[in-house]
């Protein structure tokens, strides 16, 4: 069973690295002890400040690694965060509601990958590719290219401040069968990375000038 504690680890290095250089890469051993060893080879994720269009203030991307480098099995998860959306105030709240969610959805694709065989071989890529790129691509924008990448979420900042804990199992597992707790994992992740503890402190400073 999938744990909120699992993440810790890659959750630390992203926010450390994004928060001290406005970029994150999370590889390999980075991804800490409690992922299996084949997902660490498999996975990475990186964040990248971009300008995103309309209102919306995150995109993650999933991109197939091996389009690009066919000698590698494996995927990236882009998460394109536009800064310029961030109220200042409220911007490492914000960037952490924004860590967990992506953090949330990665955990889908990781046990998606552990029921398909947790190994990186060419079938189980191969596998892998069309459950991502065809079994969700009713889920996915307009933008999609089954190619290479899977547009998995955006949102806009007023849509994640307002539902916050309110986003149903569905919407990370676009609709497909999960054992994980969603509502379990966020928690998780926001005690974590004491979301709540500093939205206590931004009302006290509010309040107690």
């Amino acid at each position: 069973m999938i744990q909120p504690h699992h993440f810790y680890n890659l959750l630390d290095c992203l926010a450390g690295q994004f928060f001290s250089t406005d970029e994150a890469l999370c590889v390999g051993n980075e991804f800490g002890g409690l992922l299996s060893s084949a997902a660490k080879k498999y996975f990475s994720i990186a964040i990248i400040p971009d300008e995103l269009p309309r209102d919306k203030a995150v995109l993650g991307v999933l991109l197939d690694d091996s389009v690009r480098v066919p000698s590698r099995n494996g995927y990236t998860l882009v998460i394109y965060i536009d800064k310029r959306k961030i109220p200042q105030p409220f911007y490492k709240i914000l960037i952490s509601v924004i860590l967990s969610h992506e953090i949330a959805h990665f955990a889908f694709y990781y046990e998606l990958f552990i029921k398909l065989g947790d190994n990186i071989g060419i079938v189980a890529h191969s596998n892998f590719a069309h459950a991502v790129s065809v079994k969700l691509m009713e889920a996915v924008t307009q933008e999609h290219d089954n190619t290479s990448q899977t547009i998995i979420d955006e949102h806009s900042v007023e849509e994640l401040t307002r539902n916050y804990r309110n986003y149903p199992k569905k919407h990370y597992s676009k609709g497909r069968a999960t054992n994980i707790d969603y509502k379990r994992l966020i928690n998780g992740f926001y005690s974590h990375l004491r979301i709540d503890e500093m939205v206590d402190e931004y009302l006290n400073s509010r309040t107690n000038p």
